[in-house]
């Protein structure tokens, strides 16, 4: 059983990696345009290509995907490619450790950087930190199920695993067309943001590029140190507030909405999600004063949404607005959106599970059923909700405490791991928006990598193959 599984699981990675490496003729083509070093992703092409056909075909066999290869195939999937995407950054001069920080940060969507300065970067390895972040926004695994045939068969085992969120519903019986109507409106918005960063806010073409291949996926990566902010551009900040907006929305109410269905507006997780949003920004003006409200609406929807773009230095702000910006870290987008950390449709299945528990307190007797959009929901998707939340918070616990023991503060500590294990990106203290995570230890950094690879599969994808039982079958 293990040698099968892990048979399988080699040969998977290896048909994904051989394509990844396609991914490399962007930059390759940038840096020949900018006339920069090219080499680098040339031997980065042919390192990935080499070692995706050496597993495909050394480790072949005719065993189909089943739900616990599923764990595994997309927990070292999620390990591999931001370890060969890591690369480029080596051969560019980094250590390995900053170079798979900033990778894993990118692939997983987290946008936390070990740079100090980004400005001194060539345009080439930019687009591919980018880059890193788009494909990592719907799924590596997302995008290979909608374009390779193996992965027709199973392929539901692999979505299931990796597509952020409680599993949506299909928008169609195949999941692999599911797979390509969500990145067609991917692409769609991504493209639609380009247009309107370059035309309407008057960005550079490369910069309207990098910005919007952060902005879907909720990254964070910018090709500027100082973030959104340092455009000082009103109208491109208004641009990218709407795709953020979008981007922590579930994309099956943009699915149903484009195909005329406005009935969707009144999903419950909808109007939470709008809700949250509201209060958080209300509590940030009231902290900061009326003259802060474009500031603090950006900020709200950049951290909830996990995108961790940045317009100010919010880590400054009153005491009280950093633990507006703390809780939305751990709270995020909505389930089946491509924002990271607990989901709003698991506080809202939490809440509704809680006041059921309190009526249920005084009637002992009563049938009171928790339902999600008038419909009961089951009581195994209420314990996974339960035991993901419980586990999000014992992680959370955990790993700031090992950053105290490593000399960090209380706030950076707990924010650090906020943001890692949401996916969010900046946080507080000495990690916060004007800072950066260069200068933690290298067990920190380590640490932190962890954080983000276990928070952008949701915990239970890496955790399962930790446990003996599973490779024992």
């Amino acid at each position: 059983m293990v040698h099968q599984r892990v048979r399988l699981t080699l040969h998977i990675i290896g048909s994904i990696l051989k394509y990844l490496a396609l991914i490399y003729i962007l930059p390759l083509a940038a840096a020949f345009y900018y006339s920069e070093n090219w080499r680098i992703f040339l031997y980065s092409l042919l390192l990935t290509l080499a070692i995706g056909l050496s597993l495909e075909f050394g480790f072949r066999t005719t065993r189909v995907i089943e739900r616990a290869d599923g764990f595994s195939i997309v927990a070292f999937t999620w390990l591999l490619v931001p370890l060969l995407g890591a690369v480029p950054y080596v051969f560019f001069g980094w250590n390995f450790l900053n170079a798979f920080f900033e990778a894993m940060s990118g692939f997983t969507t987290t946008g936390a950087t070990i740079l100090e300065r980004v400005e001194g970067l060539p345009r080439s390895v930019l687009l591919w930190r980018s880059l890193t972040q788009w494909l990592g926004g719907m799924g590596v695994i997302a995008l290979f199920i909608a374009i390779l045939p193996k992965l027709a068969v199973g392929g539901s085992q692999l979505f299931g695993r990796e597509f952020p969120g409680p599993m949506p519903e299909r928008l169609r019986p195949r999941i692999k067309t599911t797979a390509r109507i969500l990145w067609r409106i991917y692409v769609g918005f991504t493209a639609a943001e380009m247009a309107l960063l370059y035309f309407l806010a008057k960005l550079n073409l490369f910069d309207s590029i990098c910005i919007s291949f952060c902005t879907l996926p909720t990254g964070g990566f910018t090709p500027t140190s100082g973030s959104i902010g340092a455009y000082a551009n009103p109208l491109a900040e208004y641009i990218i507030m709407v795709f953020m907006f979008l981007a922590g929305t579930n994309f099956l109410v943009h699915y149903h909405v484009l195909r005329g269905n406005f009935k969707i507006f009144r999903d419950e997780e909808f109007r939470l999600y709008l809700i949250l949003l509201a209060s958080a920004t209300l509590l940030l003006i009231l902290s900061q004063g009326l003259g802060s409200y474009r500031y603090s609406l950006f900020q709200a929807l950049s951290i909830m949404t996990t995108t961790g773009f940045v317009t100010c230095d919010f880590g400054s702000w009153h005491f009280g607005a950093k633990m507006v910006f703390l809780a939305l870290m751990f709270i995020g987008g909505c389930g089946g959106s491509t924002g990271g950390a607990i989901k709003v449709v698991r506080s809202l299945t939490l809440l509704k599970h809680s006041r059921g528990m309190m009526r249920k307190a005084i009637f002992p007797k009563a049938v009171i059923p928790v339902k999600y959009n008038q419909k009961p929901l089951s009581d195994e998707i209420i314990r996974d909700i339960i035991s993901f939340v419980f586990l999000y918070f014992l992680v959370a616990a955990a790993a700031s405490i090992i950053l105290g023991f490593l000399g960090l503060d209380l706030e950076t500590s707990l924010s650090a791991v906020a943001a890692t294990l949401g996916n969010v990106g900046p946080g507080l203290g000495g990690v916060g928006p004007a800072l950066n995570y260069a200068w933690l230890p290298g067990a920190g950094k380590l640490l932190l990598i962890i954080c983000m690879w276990l928070g952008r599969l949701e915990l239970f994808t890496v955790l399962m193959i930790f446990l003996p039982r599973f490779w024992r079958g």
